[in-house]
């Protein structure tokens, strides 16, 4: 693994992610809102790190509200994003290109994984209504096919057989 990585790992406390890569949550906003279509009142924002090392990637998921991605150390990655059945392909990183931020609008299906899989790559994702693991859902290979079938290589690629 990456040196660079091991030692942010170890610094930031990072623990594994259940979609992929590290993880650990920064931010809990005071404010709670209640929010028309999600079944429980919500904190207005949330933030947390996340890291993807080597070739670690973030499997294809979604979550019921809109999330930002902020690139902060490390080399670049690919987030994929399937939104309104078509496929996005958005280079993250600080290189010509490349955007620093980006945002996955609710209820999008997406992944990522590194560009270079020798590096290591440290994010922020910041979520507003905040995030609840009730609002998270792990894509199911064999039904995202279904809907999607033309994206099947990338559903093949960031899912695991269920």
């Amino acid at each position: 693994m990456n040196k660079d990585a091991v030692k942010l790992i170890k610094r930031l406390r990072l623990k594994n992610h259940p979609e992929g890569g590290y993880f650990k949550q920064t931010y809990t906003a005071d404010t709670i809102v209640n929010v028309v279509g999600y079944d429980k009142p919500r904190y207005i924002s949330t933030a947390i790190y996340y890291m993807l090392v080597g070739d670690q990637f973030s499997a294809l998921h979604r979550i019921k509200s809109d999330e930002l991605w902020h690139h902060y150390t490390g080399g670049s990655l690919t987030l994929y994003a399937i939104h309104n059945g078509k496929l996005s392909k958005i280079k993250m990183g600080k290189s010509r290109g490349e955007a620093p931020q980006v945002t996955i609008k609710a209820n999008t299906w997406f992944a990522a994984s590194l560009n270079d899989k020798k590096s290591y790559c440290l994010l922020g994702c910041t979520v507003s209504p905040g995030f609840d693991y009730s609002d998270w859902e792990l894509g199911k290979r064999n039904e995202l096919i279904k809907m999607y079938p033309q994206h099947r290589t990338i559903i093949e690629r960031y899912t695991a057989i269920v």
